[in-house]
């Protein structure tokens, strides 16, 4: 429950003294400018609860603070949640990371380090690119890892799958989310683990008490890009993919929302186009490959007018 509402999410790893931003909660009759200025600009307005960066929206003044407040209390109320309550959070600069891990009787186990390789310095907070194994130094990978443990102790998760994201400056990491799941869309078809077994089939296993000693993570490098929604309006087309599903290195292209369909980029949208899969030696082919075939692609979004002749 705690990693489902981010404000008792910070107040249990606070409690902890598990490292993470400077963080207050905004309640509907206070003023979000005042409290983001307490905080320390510049600082990250965000809701409570939702997934995959929608509604987190970066502020460097008590304006935007309040503008950026309004906006997602807005998409809080379409989304159909409370929105009386907003996060405010100090932005912690540097690479950021996502760990798939998995825990056995409370014992934490890294099954990915996924590196990041777009900046995400707002003002909004796409993902697209993810890479592991990450290029970061052993010892920052290292604090990552030690701080994602601690969170979930913090937390109280003792079973199951988890992923985290977090940021380092090369030697500390910050806990920026924790949750007791595994990794969302379709990203999980990046991973692979002994031979050819799923993170699915390996959670699976877990849950039933099947024996899972000895899976480690494939030896080739992998990723995935979460395509991003260019602009709002109507899916019109998306073309050149074929192209891209031949570039050497692809290994899989899912266009998720079909033509027609109306889109919205973040942070109001709540999904991504589709995914893209590469393997290669090491992250840099990965990434380069997701660059190259992400460029042969071609998005067409349409006006709702023109999109229904």
């Amino acid at each position: 429950m705690a990693t489902r509402d981010k404000v008792a999410m910070r107040d249990d790893l606070a409690a902890a003294a598990v490292r993470q931003p400077r963080y207050a909660s905004v309640a509907v009759d206070e003023d979000v400018g005042e409290v983001a200025g307490a905080v320390g600009f510049p600082c990250v307005i965000k809701p409570p609860s939702l997934s995959a960066s929608r509604g987190v929206i970066r502020v460097d003044d008590a304006a935007g603070a309040k503008l950026a407040g309004d906006r997602v209390r807005g998409i809080l109320a379409e989304a159909g949640e409370d929105p009386s309550r907003l996060l405010v959070e100090a932005y912690v600069p540097g690479p950021e990371v996502a760990l798939e891990g998995l825990l056995r009787g409370g014992a934490f186990e890294t099954l990915a380090v996924f590196d990041k390789p777009d900046p995400l310095e707002g003002p909004y907070f796409e993902e697209t690119i993810f890479v592991t194994p990450s290029r970061l130094p052993e010892a920052a990978v290292a604090a990552v890892e030690r701080t994602a443990a601690e969170a979930c102790a913090a937390i109280g998760l003792v079973e199951g799958p988890v992923h985290a994201e977090l940021r380092t400056d090369g030697t500390d990491a910050w806990l920026i989310e924790v949750a007791a799941r595994s990794i969302g869309g379709l990203c999980s078809r990046a991973l692979s683990f002994g031979v050819g077994v799923s993170l699915e089939r390996l959670i699976v296993s877990h849950a039933l008490g099947t024996p899972i000693e000895g899976l480690a993570r494939e030896r080739q490098a992998a990723g995935v890009m979460m395509l991003p929604i260019p602009a709002e309006g109507r899916l019109a087309a998306v073309g050149g993919q074929d192209q891209a599903r031949q570039v050497p290195g692809v290994t899989g292209l899912d266009v998720s929302i079909a033509p027609g369909r109306r889109v919205r980029p973040l942070p109001e949208g709540d999904r991504y186009l589709g995914f893209l899969f590469a393997k290669a030696e090491t992250p840099e082919e990965v990434e380069a490959t997701l660059r190259q075939a992400h460029g042969m692609l071609e998005v067409r979004v349409v006006e709702d007018e023109e999109g229904d002749g």
